[in-house]
């Protein structure tokens, strides 16, 4: 049965996701799965709906440990990455961003341990060792001037589930990534957002994350994974009319994969972006 990108059939009939492999007995390939009705993802525990094409690629390319560790070490500075033991890397399940604004943002956390804690004072070494680095795509064409505020609100959610879980509170680094045609003037900082004044700015909460701006960004500072550096570029150029002419340099990069990254399986993947 062929099915559009959305799930439709050839008489533009939506068919449930049990519904797509009638009659097939082999396992339907990656694509499909990624295209079955604009892709399922793990939600909260719940399967539910991702709604751009965009937001589906980040995702997908962001759960492979390959793709997070290569955009960690390309997106964060040098002490921050001696800090970490990025061959822990563990995905976690779950998506922290409001049902309403999943149009807008999507979200991937990993969880990493800290590297060896004789790096660490010794108050340190008796906590618990793990961090987390959350990666929060903003997919629309301009930015929200509230993302900062957003991403706060993620964090601390990220916090509280671990207070439910009975554990410790532990550092989360948080990364944007942004690729709207529009440039990013909205605040990276809860104090360029409030506009405090001086005598007030030392209680209000000091917060600021790094941000990746795909379309201010050189290719050549997208990280050296392979994968990674098709998914970024493809979606830097996806809205651009410098798509097609950038393309054949882009797939380019997958003849550097290695084969055990499942290079067949990407090359459906992007087929259906």
């Amino acid at each position: 049965m062929k099915l559009d990108a959305r799930g439709h059939d050839r008489n533009g009939q939506y068919r449930p996701a049990d519904q797509r492999f009638e009659g097939r007995s082999e396992r339907p390939c990656v694509a499909a799965r990624i295209a079955c009705a604009t892709t399922m993802w793990y939600v909260g525990g719940n399967m539910e709906q991702l709604p751009t094409p965009h937001n589906n690629l980040f995702h997908y390319a962001l759960t492979h440990a390959p793709n997070a560790r290569g955009l960690i070490e390309s997106q964060f500075p040098a002490g921050v990455l001696r800090a970490l033991d990025l061959d822990s890397l563990q995905l976690e399940k779950g998506s922290f961003v409001d049902p309403d604004l999943r149009e807008r943002y999507s979200d991937v956390l990993w969880s990493v341990r800290l590297a060896q804690a004789d790096h660490h004072p010794d108050a340190v070494k008796e906590r618990d060792q793990t961090a987390y680095v959350y990666f929060l795509f903003e997919h629309k064409s301009e930015p929200d001037r509230l993302t900062v505020l957003q991403l706060l609100t993620y964090i601390v959610r990220i916090w509280e589930r671990r207070v439910r879980e009975g554990l410790e509170l532990c550092p989360v680094l948080p990364l944007v990534i942004y690729h709207g045609a529009a440039d990013w003037t909205a605040a990276r900082s809860m104090g360029e957002l409030l506009q405090t004044p001086v005598p007030l700015a030392e209680y209000q909460v000091q917060f600021r994350f790094p941000l990746l701006d795909l379309g201010h960004r050189a290719d050549e500072e997208l990280g050296s994974e392979p994968i990674l550096q098709v998914v970024l570029r493809l979606l830097k150029y996806g809205r651009s009319p410098r798509l097609r002419s950038e393309l054949h340099e882009i797939l380019n990069f997958l003849r550097t994969a290695s084969p055990t990254n499942g290079v067949e399986n990407w090359l459906e993947v992007l087929g259906v972006y």
